[in-house]
C-alpha cells in the first residue's frame, strides 16, 4: 500500500503539468465524433471539405 501511495504522491508531482498540457493539446482532435456540437473553429475546418460531389444516380 505504501509503494502505491508513493509512486501516487510522485507522480502527482512530476506528471501531473505534464498530463494537462498534453490534454490541452489534443482536447479538439480526440473524441471529436463523440462531442455533441463543434465549436465554431472546428465546424469552419470540417465544412471546408474539397471533395468533388458527383451525381451517381444514373449508375443504378
Amino acid at each position: 500500500f505504501n509503494k502505491e501511495v508513493d509512486w501516487r504522491k510522485k507522480a502527482f508531482g512530476s506528471l501531473l503539468a505534464k498530463l494537462n498540457q498534453y490534454d490541452d493539446a489534443i482536447k479538439d482532435t480526440i473524441g471529436l465524433r463523440l462531442q455533441e456540437r463543434l465549436t465554431k473553429k472546428q465546424a469552419k475546418i470540417v465544412s471546408s471539405c474539397k471533395a468533388i460531389h458527383r451525381d451517381i444516380s444514373l449508375n443504378f
